[in-house]
């Protein structure tokens, strides 16, 4: 879940207890994730499934 601006960039990764955190080679954080609870197989990003709808290219206009 990095940017992806960032692809094919070196970055550092570093792995914990706890956290996971991935920084640039400056040391500047990139992102910081928190480890799921031990026995956690699946962990969602809080978006429902599937493609995102087509949103129209005007709105309609309120009705006076």
């Amino acid at each position: 879940m990095v940017n992806s601006r960032l692809a094919g960039q070196e970055v550092l990764l570093i792995d914990d207890d706890t956290t996971i955190l991935i920084t640039d080679l400056d040391g500047e954080v990139l992102i910081e994730h928190t480890q799921p609870a031990p026995g956690v197989k699946y962990v969602g990003n809080g978006r429902p499934r599937g493609r995102r709808p087509d949103t129209p290219t005007t709105s309609p206009s309120p009705k006076p």
